[in-house]
């Protein structure tokens, strides 16, 4: 009997310089809605390029085109269009986060997956404690999560990834990886 492949956890990392008003044609009306929400030019820049890497990556996996992607945020607990990203019909488990002049996207093929990137504003030992604290919550929590920092994606930044104990690690650059707006 062949083994099943441990579930994998690919994580890009861009920065905000990739950030292109063009991406906003990925965008569904709510997207589009909350983006336009966000006073500061940004906020603004963070939201689109998290949405923007998310589709890509997912569309990449499932051979869609990004602008086609279904996204679905609703909150489980509120019902509010607030909650963990996911893929309707799709068994992929997904993260967003971004500070600063960083944006990461998680993608997990199985288990859950939460991914974190905090500024360090003072100390670096309570921004890791930060930054694996939340990569736990986004994951769901629980005792069967492996947590733990990733190499520095820039300075003064610092990310963490929750995934299952036996799950795989890959982390790229957009510029690597991802497909925005190179068609």
């Amino acid at each position: 009997m062949d083994n099943p492949a441990p579930p994998s956890v690919r994580i890009w990392v861009a920065t905000l310089t990739q950030a292109d008003l063009r991406l906003r044609r990925w965008l569904d009306p709510r997207e589009m809605g909350r983006f336009l929400s966000y006073e500061s030019p940004a906020d603004r820049a963070r939201f689109l390029l998290g949405a923007a890497m998310l589709r890509s990556a997912v569309g990449q996996q499932v051979g869609m085109r990004p602008e086609d992607v279904p996204v679905d945020r609703e909150c489980e607990s509120c019902g509010a269009w607030h909650g963990r990203p996911r893929v309707p019909g799709s068994s992929l488990h997904l993260s967003v986060s971004h500070a600063g002049l960083l944006v990461a996207v998680a993608m997990a093929t199985a288990g859950a997956v939460g991914i974190d990137v905090e500024r360090i504003r003072s100390s670096p030992a309570a921004a890791e404690s930060w930054t694996h604290h939340e990569a736990r919550f986004k994951a769901g929590g629980g005792e069967d999560l492996l947590v733990h920092s990733l190499p520095l994606p820039w300075p003064g930044h610092l990310m963490a990834v929750a995934h299952p104990k036996n799950g795989t690690v890959k982390v790229s650059t957009s510029r690597q990886r991802l497909d925005l707006l190179e068609r």
